[in-house]
């Protein structure tokens, strides 16, 4: 297979694999959450069980996270 095809072949099985992980984080109610930074050093509220980017933290709730490290 020439290397188009592969490419190909891999974008698609990419957007397979996203389109399970957003059903599976749809249905996760995200009860366990945890701070986290991504790949651009912003820190977020992630769920600890899918995890699913849910939202920037409050200024507190990033204090007390940054205090406890």
């Amino acid at each position: 297979m020439e290397k188009t095809g592969q490419i190909s072949q891999i974008n698609q099985e990419i957007k397979k694999l996203e389109k399970i992980r957003d059903e599976i984080q749809d249905e996760c109610r995200h009860n366990k959450t945890t701070i986290k930074f991504d790949n651009n050093n912003t820190p977020r509220v992630v769920c600890c069980e899918c995890e699913k980017n849910l939202r920037y933290p409050s200024r507190e709730k990033l204090e007390v996270f940054l205090e406890g490290k």
